[in-house]
């Protein structure tokens, strides 16, 4: 996948459960994301990553943390309500 292209599905979504192949163990991770840090709890968290060409910035709520994740290695990309199995509004 492409980074603009994983931008693009995770703003849509607003928050998303990546599933992706770790760079060192290659064992398949999930993680629920956002790109969205207009949130005063996510401002709150202190962030030293810097996004790079290939790489995407990630706020990821079930770490508390900010990430970088290689967008060539992500497999999927779910909408958090969609797995929640949330109504649309």
């Amino acid at each position: 996948m492409k980074k603009e292209e994983l931008r693009s599905i995770v703003t849509d979504y607003g928050d998303a459960v990546i599933t992706y192949r770790s760079t060192n163990s290659r064992k398949l991770k999930y993680n629920v994301c956002t790109v969205d840090f207009d949130n005063k709890y996510i401002q709150s968290k202190r962030n030293r990553a810097k996004e790079g060409e290939d790489t995407l910035l990630l706020f990821c709520w079930d770490t508390d943390s900010y990430r970088l994740l290689l967008p060539k290695n992500v497999t999927r990309v779910e909408s958090l309500s969609s797995v929640l199995r949330n109504e649309k509004i």
